[in-house]
């Protein structure tokens, strides 16, 4: 059996690997962290690691997908893709850094709504027994909480059989006792399940009071980087319960992280509201999502959904509820509906743009008389994936660039060395390139500046590359990339205007969330054409506008009465199959500016 030694900074780990096996495999199966968004698929190149047998560069078997991705000197020093190499003898893996901190959007947008929780607690202190009133202690329970058509469990009976002489608390939902406890603590947890972060916020359910909260990389990252590489990756065996088992181990680890900062336990937290798009729902609740891949693209259930939190391994109370709210379809989930009630855009007179961007790319038009939506398929470049040396919004990703009068400057993510660029870096970058001449409307390098920047142009495996850095730089097919997906983004809205029969003089507001659409710099948006010029001095920066509905729902239930009509009101639009959203694509591949 080979062994394999995977180095670490100052750490050495040894594995014995299945002779044959993907190194990659070998790696994640020992929770060793390795970027691999592409799902093994040998596309994306995030995966390299230096591979040394007997202290000299691995050299044996050189794929074509590595000699596509790696520069030549990279794999003769011994960078590899661990999704190409199999492992047949003795290695040595030597990894640059360790997993970085990622930078996740938690911050929340101001909605006011009054604090109106389903679950109760009430004080209680049950009235003495005596001969001449033998009722049982469930109905003397019954009669201070005064609700006749009481039900109780069979371990919360337990819980009054010891406490039944003492003053307690009981805590109430639906007309059941969930619990009888010595705690007058009421908590909540409100979790926004992105296909790249997580978000959980520890809420007070009694005062509305978000105590703190506590965000991750979205561990199903591994098996792919987008929603359709997960849904591949669940259709194989064992895949769905791989899928399900990592975001409930996540979110536990946050539980753990949350209660113990602040010296409360587990069971004191009663309900649980998630809200994530329609894939994301599915996994969490083990329910098979091949259906959402395939034409017509029918979930399993759109439909809100309660469960005891235990059932699916929540570290909670054992009788803690989760609710998942209504999705609209399959590409329009539960976290754009948290965020039409986030914006209040449901509720205004006033026309709004919702503009979520990260993985995906869904979008919501509309007021209080109309409203449609849509999810444009723009891939996963926003994110860095499928950008050559892209990388999430992390430790050391440039984030921020400017590229003005033959200098660049720019800005990265801890203000650490260079290592790569995230989505907003990127789209900064893309906009001076256009201001500066450096790329054309075709989105092509332009000859005359190569002259000014002379210093910054070179070759990456035959294609020509612009140099922010001496070892990050963006290429010719990373622009086709951010063309596609802007070109995606942009005849999605033309597309919602065009069916809606509203112009974009009539957008009075356009909120920007999500993980990449709230860090973008609206000029930027703006000036490769992703967004119309119209909307320029209109765009706002939302936060996390899911996560935050996630807490109106967990607090209030008069805005989950009103989430239930919500989405009979929205009209979903069908991208893919829309004639006039494949003209526009088309039409919006160029670089104008409006």
């Amino acid at each position: 059996m080979p062994r394999v030694t995977v180095h670490q900074e100052d750490n050495v780990l040894e594995i014995d690997a299945k002779e044959g096996s993907l190194l990659l495999d070998v790696l994640l199966e020992n929770s060793v962290y390795i970027e691999a968004p592409c799902g093994k698929k040998g596309i994306c190149g995030k995966c390299r690691v230096r591979v040394e047998q007997d202290k000299k560069p691995y050299l044996k078997n050189i794929t074509r997908e590595e000699e596509k991705l790696l520069m030549r000197s990279d794999i003769e020093s011994g960078i590899r893709l661990s999704c190409r190499v199999q492992v047949f003898e003795d290695l040595d893996v030597f990894l640059s850094y360790s997993q970085q901190s990622s930078r996740i959007l938690s911050n929340l947008y101001i909605n006011k709504f009054k604090v109106d929780s389903d679950i109760i607690i009430k004080k209680v202190v049950l009235e003495k027994p005596a001969l001449d009133d033998q009722r049982s202690y469930f109905a003397r329970l019954k009669s201070s909480i005064g609700i006749e058509d009481l039900k109780i469990s069979h371990d919360v009976l337990k819980k009054l059989a010891n406490l039944r002489d003492e003053e307690f608390f009981a805590v109430i939902y639906n007309n059941e006792v969930m619990d009888i406890t010595k705690s007058e603590n009421l908590f909540g947890l409100a979790i926004d399940i992105g296909t790249t972060t997580v978000v959980c916020y520890l809420v007070d359910l009694k005062s509305g009071i978000v105590l703190d909260f506590y965000s991750f990389v979205n561990p199903q990252k591994k098996f792919g980087a987008d929603v359709i590489s997960r849904i591949e990756f669940a259709s194989q065996e064992d895949g769905l319960f791989a899928l399900q088992r990592k975001i409930i181990k996540g979110i536990n680890q946050a539980i753990e992280a949350l209660t113990g900062r602040l010296s409360i336990s587990k069971d004191e937290i009663y309900k649980v509201v998630a809200v994530g798009n329609t894939t994301m729902l599915h996994l969490l609740l083990g329910v098979e999502p091949v259906s959402l891949a395939v034409s017509p693209f029918v979930p399993v259930f759109a439909e809100k959904m309660e469960e005891k939190a235990k059932l699916l391994g929540f570290n909670t109370n054992k009788n803690a509820i989760l609710k998942l709210p209504d999705c609209i379809s399959a590409y329009v989930g539960a976290d754009i509906v948290a965020g039409i009630l986030t914006t209040n855009m449901h509720r205004s007179s006033r026309v709004s743009l919702l503009l979520d961007l990260g993985t995906n790319g869904e979008m919501v038009l509309g007021s209080k008389d109309f409203m449609v939506a849509s999810s444009a398929a723009a891939g996963p470049a926003f994110e860095g994936v499928n950008i050559t040396c892209g990388m999430n919004a992390s430790t050391g990703a440039i984030d921020s660039i400017r590229i003005e009068d033959g200098k660049i400057e720019f800005t990265t993510i801890g203000g650490a060395p260079p290592k790569g660029i995230c989505g907003s870096g990127i789209i900064m970058a893309v906009a001076f390139m256009l201001e500066e001449g450096i790329i054309d409307e075709t989105g092509r390098f332009c000859e005359d500046a190569r002259l000014k920047y002379k210093d910054n142009f070179g070759q990456i495996n035959g294609q020509m590359a612009f140099f922010i850095t001496d070892s990050v730089y963006i290429t010719q097919k990373d622009i086709r990339e951010i063309q596609l997906a802007k070109a995606a983004i942009r005849a999605g809205i033309e597309t919602m205007l065009q069916k809606a029969n509203v112009c974009q003089e009539d957008i009075e507001m356009v909120y920007l969330s999500g993980g990449f659409g709230n860090y973008i710099s609206p000029w930027a948006a703006v000036r490769i054409g992703m967004i119309p010029g119209k909307l320029k001095d209109r765009i706002k920066p939302a936060g996390n506008t899911a996560g935050n509905g996630a807490i109106l729902l967990l607090l209030s239930k008069k805005l989950e009465r009103e989430l239930e009509k919500l989405k009979e009101k929205v009209k979903y639009i069908e991208l893919s199959s829309s004639p006039e959203f494949n003209q526009l694509f088309v039409e919006n591949m160029v670089f104008e500016q409006d």
